[in-house]
């Protein structure tokens, strides 16, 4: 794994607990002091639903800060990171940019340098206008929006999204509809069976970068997740549901993917669940065809490689996850590899530019 140039990681989560609004904050305040305790109560107090999707709640339960991320990427020449939004708990009035605001401070003494931030709007609201304009103000990084969209009908899935097809909603559409006045993307992160409607979306806002985050996560595509996946049979539908969508997505020039994602537990592997990590060609032959079909389809020049860290945790370290990276763009000549690996996120969400 040898790479002649910096990587941008385009995906990533950074959150402190006792500090910030988060879900965990009151049980951290309350139980931080005693881990053992902390962390039962958390396996007590979870649903079995968010529990099945962490995979193992202490890779959420514990502060991801700076530091933590640059242990992780040890030996490799990350230099810049995308922060995309982390469900800020706060969110009346202007208190999503408090996020924003706090990154903006947060990689001021790090070697790993804050590229971009991806802020949470609530696109339905009357004042969006109003809460863009506060996370452009609070931050010059402040690059793009992210209002998740993932929903399912099973209850044993997590649901980021409080209702399904929210992208139809009209009061939606206008906020979404800013974004393109003041030059930001969206990314864009549904399920595999949502996809249609970001079909929808790109087409009907041309104008609009749309970055659609862990290459659409295919639920149980690797193996059973709650009612999906249970077969080999199932698992080919999810599959070539996934790809119908995906070559639909692959026709329009304003959508973008995010190399990420495809090692949380809901896309199935089961990894989460070993004591060892899996082998690098473990990976390339279970994995490795999904991210080699997206690349074949949307090129080099619409892909992006990103860590999704630390909720990919879970189920292998960093090392090994840009290993398995380096592995999937080992043919191809350096100026793609830099496309992936940097370029692309740095056009996409401008980092480096002077805003």
């Amino acid at each position: 794994m040898n790479f002649s140039f910096p990587i941008i990681d385009p995906h990533i989560h950074q959150w402190d607990l006792l500090n910030t609004p988060r879900i965990l904050t009151w049980p951290k305040r309350l139980l931080g002091w005693n881990r053992r305790i902390y962390e039962a109560a958390i396996h007590l107090g979870a649903s079995e639903a968010d529990k099945r999707y962490i995979g193992r709640p202490e890779f959420v339960a514990h502060n991801y800060l700076p530091g933590d991320y640059r242990k992780d990427a040890e030996g490799l020449p990350v230099s810049h990171i995308v922060h995309v939004e982390a469900e800020w708990r706060d969110r009346s009035g202007m208190g999503a940019v408090g996020e924003t605001r706090w990154l903006a401070g947060l990689f001021e003494h790090s070697v790993i340098q804050l590229g971009g931030v991806v802020g949470y709007v609530q696109l339905q609201r009357s004042d969006a206008a109003q809460v863009i304009a506060a996370h452009k103000q609070a931050s010059e990084r402040f690059c793009g929006v992210r209002q998740m969209l993932a929903f399912d009908q099973d209850e044993g899935i997590m649901r980021f999204c409080p209702r399904p097809y929210l992208s139809k909603d009209e009061s939606w559409r206008r906020g979404l509809s800013l974004l393109e006045q003041n030059q930001l993307s969206f990314d864009a992160w549904l399920f595999h069976h949502q996809l249609d409607e970001l079909v929808a979306l790109a087409k009907s806002y041309p104008g609009i970068t749309f970055v659609l985050d862990h290459m659409g996560t295919p639920i149980g595509v690797g193996g059973q997740f709650s009612s999906y996946g249970r077969t080999a049979e199932a698992r080919h539908v999810i599959l070539k549901t996934w790809e119908m969508h995906m070559l639909a997505l692959a026709e329009l020039p304003n959508v973008v993917v995010k190399l990420s994602g495809m090692f949380m537990p809901v896309v199935g592997w089961g990894f989460e669940h070993r004591d060892v990590p899996p082998s690098q060609q473990e990976l390339l032959e279970k994995a490795g065809p999904l991210f080699e079909f997206v690349l074949k389809y949307f090129g080099v020049d619409r892909c992006m490689f990103a860590s999704n860290f630390p909720m990919d945790k879970v189920s292998l370290t960093l090392r090994q996850l840009y290993e398995f990276y380096s592995s999937l763009a080992e043919s191809y000549p350096e100026e793609s590899r830099k496309k992936l690996f940097h370029d692309n996120a740095a056009r996409v969400y401008r980092v480096g530019v002077s805003v």
